[in-house]
């Protein structure tokens, strides 16, 4: 598979993308982050500002590759999912963001206080390692994309 494929199967567009975009992601990313830290605020909050972090470094890399999510029902997911071909993520990690995934639509639409503190600390370790790894590829094959 591929994100050209993608893109014929109608999931993605093509669209350039920016140094000035791609900053504003990673701004997104450490500002998320951030937040997943501040303990006055609930568990469930901090997750989602942790899941929130990573989803947006998954941005960050399709974006970087040139291309978007179509505005659909699961766009979330194939943003996931875009990880094995743009960074190419293990298929572990991916299963694991998406169970993430689930946690987070389950807190945030169906009960409080979902989230456990282990929940927390695994998605801020994987926003944590996604971010680190999708740095170190955007300056081996997009260091054009880094300088603003």
């Amino acid at each position: 598979m591929s994100l050209e494929k993608w893109v014929e199967y109608g999931w993605l567009r093509r669209e350039a993308s920016s140094p000035g975009e791609i900053k504003d992601l990673l701004g997104i990313v450490e500002r998320s982050l951030a937040d997943s830290k501040v303990e006055a605020v609930s568990t469930d909050l901090r997750f989602i500002a942790a899941f929130n972090a990573a989803l947006s470094v998954a941005t960050t890399a399709l974006r970087a590759s040139g291309h978007r999510t179509v505005t659909q029902a699961g766009h979330h997911v194939k943003t996931i999912e875009s990880l094995e071909l743009t960074i190419e993520a293990n298929p572990k990690l991916i299963q694991r963001f998406k169970t993430f995934n689930n946690k987070r639509n389950k807190s945030v639409y169906d009960v409080a206080g979902a989230v456990s503190d282990q929940e927390l600390e695994a998605v801020v370790k994987l926003a944590t390692e996604l971010k680190d790894s999708t740095l170190a590829w955007l300056r081996e094959f997009h260091p054009d994309l880094l300088k603003s």
